[in-house]
């Protein structure tokens, strides 16, 4: 919702900028922020439009002079609308308007424009640009700069109003919370009452409702001779300001009246309700409404209408119908102010698929005591903006009535919440300042909600206004809160987010399966699960062993679901039940991996590549390279529900396994999968000593690489690895990375032999090295591995 500061200053003083008070509201719960920034406008002045006339080369183009306070200069216009005599906002040449968009002196079909006047839109106030923007001629001084003006008049707030609050939904509300924050005196809305009794008008019209819980109040008037007509300057400023359009003075004041108080009001065209009775009734018989937006809408029974005692003319709290609607000639009216109830709008509303500005206030709560004081609004508009004459009398039906709360607020729970002393002064003036009716005793207060808060319904609801009011940033920090438990205690898996985003990092996405499964997934792998007692269902009977079966099930989706490239991780905790009893239950915290698919697709520029046990060989190397260990060895290993598994190894400590899923498990589990799915798991218990150690820096060496190839032929039993494992860690100098790059099979290196191309890398951090510190390196290489695995180097 956008709310007029100037508006808001009908009611209470404003002595904040917009971007102070933005804060302030958004402290106090009503989310806001600036809606203008005029301060950026730069070379734009108040100016009077001397002369307009036709331009002599083209049809639809003026040729203007325009007094900017020092001269009269030449300017070019398309707009329609522009007349001599008028005030206009005028773009100097050199001027900047929005959008970094510069001012120049310019020929248009060669004549001489040395200037623009602008439209709303130029100047960032709204979309409107099919005409300029013509300022009204009350003490504008040409040459002015329009700055102070704009903001005068078009500074606004946005407003994102929780559906809690319905009493924000109006300046007036905006103007009582900025009143009870600062302290500051809030005027009253002024209404003024006729009490001419001539003829009355219950024997013109009467209201007729069929459900008083639909609607439990319904007040209407009558108006004569109303001229229908163009809308005050003044009322189309302050609606222009909080982002609505002018139509004509009659559905502007209805507008008005909602956006200043918040309570919506419909007028209809009394001379198109012919039985000269509204009825207040569900959808009986009724198909369709043609509503004011000329959309024909079918109807249901959710709907709420209101009819001609017939027909129905509007669709009650929602929008009014196209053949009541009032028009140019419309000379008698029939004001509606009435209160509906919130969960029949909602669901009108919902049905239909249409939110507007009435039923967004009906279906969060509108007050029902507002609406006799929007329908005063509206009739003194109409007599004082139409030359409406009101026919004496008002009718208010008033069957059903809106319970209010009484409420016990506790000293001692109001202390518990806030974790802060507030005085009995401070509470009580607050509770005056919402509005609460409040009476003091010894260790509490007796309130009562006032009709424009339906959601103050109970106590902790009146603590939170409480403290919402006093201010947040008023209540000290503590460590303490009526518990035991320190915040400044760290969260024990707070290292997990780095494991997490390193994965997400790999092109994982995290996933959550049931920890409850059934028997046969929970004995999948041989292990022994935890049975729970009374289980929901046979699916959900046991505790999960392995994060594996939940993995497959979802990767098993993805695949009928059209993804099939998918990379999966989960953080969770596995149970087995190792001993007899609850103590021997044994929880295990780990992080379960699966791959399936291609790791990149098939391009125009590259071939697809298939994921396999080496892509997720080469994630756990660069999980661990992240974490600043050195890379893990994988040592064959045999495990149930693997075709092939590896343990992870890093010295002696055991992280992990990996492999290639067997395919008989995952039939077993009944799922569908054909393509191989390659997993690991790591647990966590002692991987999370990498994730806290320190990282060290290390300057970047400026030195160049230096990179040397070697061929070994080597039998087919000797493993790259066991090579690569031995150089490194014979720490040669200025070794830094060794590793197989390429391996070549042919008959004419022998029987069971292969020839692998290691790759070798140089460097030191002093300086730059020179051929023989690194031919030297080469040498002891060759001669030990030569030695150690009966190699040749290959000729």
């Amino acid at each position: 919702m956008r709310i007029s500061i100037d508006w808001l200053k009908q009611f209470v003083s404003i002595k904040e900028n917009p971007a102070d008070l933005a804060e302030m509201l958004s402290m106090l719960g009503l989310e806001a922020e600036p809606v203008h920034d005029f301060s950026g406008l730069s070379g734009v002045v108040i100016g009077k439009v001397a002369t307009a006339k036709k331009h002599p080369n083209a049809d639809r183009l003026k040729l203007c002079t325009v007094n900017d306070g020092t001269a009269t200069v030449n300017v070019v216009c398309g707009a329609p609308n522009v007349a001599a005599g008028q005030t206009v906002a005028f773009a100097q040449v050199g001027a900047e308007l929005p959008g970094e968009f510069i001012i120049s002196k310019v020929k248009i079909r060669g004549e001489e424009s040395r200037g623009m006047i602008c439209s709303e839109r130029e100047l960032g106030i709204s979309d409107e640009h099919e005409g300029i923007m013509v300022l009204p001629d009350n003490k504008l001084k040409a040459g002015t700069a329009i700055n102070a003006y704009l903001e005068d008049v078009y500074d606004a707030l946005d407003l994102d109003i929780t559906p809690n609050r319905p009493d924000g939904f109006s300046h007036y509300g905006v103007a009582r919370e900025i009143a009870l924050k600062t302290g500051r005196k809030l005027k009253e809305l002024s209404i003024k009452k006729v009490t001419k009794k001539a003829h009355d008008i219950h024997d013109i019209a009467s209201v007729k409702i069929a459900n008083k819980d639909d609607c439990p109040r319904y007040m209407g008037a009558v108006l004569e001779n109303v001229s229908v007509g163009p809308t005050p300057d003044w009322m189309v400023a302050r609606l222009k300001a909080a982002g609505q359009r002018s139509i004509n003075n009659i559905v502007d004041i209805s507008n008005y009246v909602l956006l200043e108080m918040g309570h919506p009001t419909h007028i209809f065209d009394y001379d198109k309700i012919p039985s000269n009775t509204i009825g207040i009734r569900r959808v009986k018989n009724d198909r369709q409404i043609t509503t004011l937006d000329e959309e024909k809408r079918k109807l249901s029974q959710q709907q709420l209408l209101i009819t001609d005692g017939k027909k129905p003319i509007a669709l009650a709290g929602i929008m009014g119908g196209l053949n009541s609607a009032v028009t140019e000639n419309t000379t008698t009216v029939f004001v509606e102010s009435a209160y509906f109830d919130p969960v029949t709008i909602r669901k009108g509303s919902k049905k239909l698929g249409l939110l507007t500005d009435a039923s967004r206030r009906f279906e969060r709560g509108a007050d029902i005591q507002a609406a006799e004081t929007a329908l005063w609004q509206v009739i003194n508009l109409v007599m004082e903006l139409a030359n409406g004459t009101m026919v004496p009398g008002i009718i208010d039906e008033y069957p059903g009535a809106v319970k209010v709360p009484r409420i016990a607020m506790r000293r001692s729970e109001l202390d518990l919440y806030a974790g802060c002393d507030i005085s009995d002064q401070k509470v009580t003036g607050i509770l005056n300042g919402l509005g609460v009716t409040n009476n003091k005793k010894k260790d509490h207060w007796v309130c009562t909600p006032p009709t424009y808060r339906p959601d103050l319904e109970r106590e902790v609801d009146l603590l939170e206004e409480i403290i919402r009011v006093y201010g947040y940033d008023n209540i000290p920090a503590a460590t303490h809160f009526s518990s035991s438990f320190s915040l400044a205690d760290l969260d024990p898996e707070e290292n997990l987010d780095q494991l997490r985003q390193l994965l997400s990092g790999f092109g994982y996405h995290e996933c959550q399966s049931n920890s409850l499964q059934s028997a046969g997934w929970a004995k999948a792998r041989g292990l022994k699960p935890v049975p729970v007692m009374n289980p929901l269902s046979e699916t959900m009977s046991h505790m999960r062993t392995d994060l594996l079966p939940g993995l497959l099930e979802t990767i098993d989706f993805n695949i009928k679901n059209g993804s099939p490239d998918i990379y999966l991780f989960e953080i969770g905790n596995v149970f087995q039940q190792k001993k007899p009893g609850f103590k021997g239950i044994k929880e295990t915290p780990i992080m379960g991996a699966v791959l399936h698919g291609y790791s990149a697709s098939l391009t125009v520029h590259e071939q697809a590549k298939p994921v396999s046990l080496f892509t997720a060989m080469g994630h756990i190397n660069s999980l661990f390279a992240a974490l600043g260990a050195s890379a893990p060895d994988f040592e064959p290993a045999d495990s149930s529900g693997f075709a092939n598994a590896f343990n992870i190894i890093q010295g002696k400590q055991c992280f992990g396994l990996l492999g290639t899923v067997d395919r008989k498990f995952v039939t077993d589990l009944n799922l569908e999968i054909d393509d191989p799915v390659y997993s690991f798991h790591i647990e966590l218990g002692s991987f999370t000593e990498l994730l806290d150690q320190q990282r060290k820096f290390a300057p970047i060496n400026p030195y160049p690489i230096v990179e040397r190839d070697v061929d070994f032929v080597l039998s087919e039993e000797v493993e790259t690895g066991a090579v690569s494992a031995l150089i490194s860690g014979k720490n040669f100098p200025n070794l830094t990375a060794v590793f197989p790059l390429d391996i070549f099979r042919h008959e004419s290196l022998g029987s069971r032999a292969k020839s692998v191309t290691f790759h070798f890398k140089f460097q030191n951090p002093n300086k730059t090295l020179e051929d023989k510190d690194v031919t030297s390196v080469i040498d002891k290489i060759k001669r030990l591995v030569s030695s150690e695995f009966n190699a040749k180097l290959r000729s």
